[in-house]
């Protein structure tokens, strides 16, 4: 996939975003290569992340004598429909509605099965799927009946070849995989889907995140707060839990779940904000996210995360400072580095350049909101 030669900038006029405070916050013009870069690769999957998302949910037969390396050397198999599973996904249809603001919506549907040989590999099985998945169907959702090793990924999910608008999972190649762990007749019909949602987050272009840029490629998900990340941390913490933690802000507002108005960016000077938690539904108004370039291919996102809901496993609310680089042509590819995970009431962060200070945190009826300042060294 090419990005295109030109650069476009992104323009938010001024605004006053209203908060708990009667402080004026501004948003302002923002036009850096980083920035456009990033909202030029949203715009070559269209409205991937809005509206309502048609996904074919395909259980994939896998032989016992089966050679691929991936699969426990076991005769066990999960006897489920695909029309069982898709009667297991409400809750990460709950999920994505509750992260977009409603604004997303991932629709499953029972396809019939598909099955492999013993000498051929898992991804056939999502080729087999794709190829008979209707033209309406944007993507698929694939699920051996054999669990994988120990030691081999969960499973894996992508966004496809760019597409303006509606375009069949046939032709983007749109898909997740994963093996039968999450649904064996352990879980008691109570599967964890936080593996599930991690990949529909691929599936919308989304990265990994980490707390070290040494981490990409490494397979090590070691961020509590991402689904991006390790999305069992709050089953980890509560073996009841079957979620995974929310969406970082940045996903969210390159997946258009946030508006412009829910966006600041600081490019020079001192500025005050009041950050409303990104877990708050959008008829409370405020800002969710500050955004201050680094470089040309960098930029520092801000913002605060309540410990509730999704997120009740980080046990108190915080300010999340994450280092975004944009890496390779896709979204998928960006790195999300955490810079401080628990910034609070009182701390600051600094590399030198800019300084961020949180002033202040409060946690009314349930809202919660931080005041902070960001500096920037002319």
């Amino acid at each position: 996939m090419k990005l295109f030669g030109s650069m476009f900038a992104v323009a938010l006029t001024a605004a006053t975003i209203t908060g708990c405070s009667h402080e004026q916050q501004v948003t302002g013009n923002f036009d850096t290569e980083a920035m456009n870069t990033m909202m030029q690769t949203k715009s070559q999957f269209g409205d991937i992340a809005l509206g309502a998302d048609l996904w074919e949910v395909v259980i994939c037969q896998i032989p016992r004598d089966t050679t691929d390396s991936i699969f426990e050397p076991s005769d066990e198999r999960l006897n489920l429909s695909s029309a069982d599973i898709v009667n297991e996904l409400g809750p990460v249809v709950d999920y994505f509605v509750r992260w977009s603001n409603g604004r997303y919506s991932p629709k499953f549907t029972a396809a019939k099965e598909v099955s492999i040989s013993a000498d051929e590999k898992s991804d056939v099985c999502v080729d087999r799927a794709l190829d008979q998945s209707v033209n309406s169907t944007r993507g698929v959702l694939v699920i051996a009946n054999a669990q994988h090793t120990e030691t081999a990924v969960g499973g894996w999910g992508r966004p496809g070849s760019s597409c303006a608008e509606s375009c069949s999972a046939r032709l983007t190649h749109r898909a997740v995989y994963i093996g039968a762990s999450d649904f064996m007749p352990y879980w008691k019909g109570n599967p964890p889907l936080d593996l599930i949602e991690h990949e529909m987050g691929h599936a919308l272009d989304w990265p990994h995140s980490s707390t070290s840029v040494d981490n990409f490629g490494n397979g090590v998900y070691d961020s509590d707060i991402d689904v991006m990340s390790n999305s069992a941390a709050p089953r980890d913490i509560n073996s009841d839990a079957r979620n995974a933690p929310g969406a970082l802000g940045i996903n969210m507002y390159l997946a258009g779940w946030l508006d412009g108005i829910n966006v600041a960016f600081l490019e020079n000077g001192t500025k005050s904000f009041e950050l409303v938690a990104t877990n708050t539904e959008l008829v409370v108004d405020g800002l969710r996210l500050v955004l201050v370039p680094l470089n040309n291919s960098t930029v520092i996102s801000i913002e605060v995360i309540g410990a509730s809901g999704d997120n009740r496993h980080l046990l108190h609310d915080r300010v999340v400072i994450h280092q975004i680089e944009v890496a390779g042509e896709t979204g998928f590819e960006r790195r999300q580095t955490v810079l401080d995970a628990d910034l609070l009431a009182g701390k600051s962060w600094s590399d030198g350049k800019v300084e961020i200070k949180v002033k202040q945190e409060v946690t009314t009826n349930s809202l919660t909101t931080a005041k902070i300042e960001v500096r920037i060294a002319s």
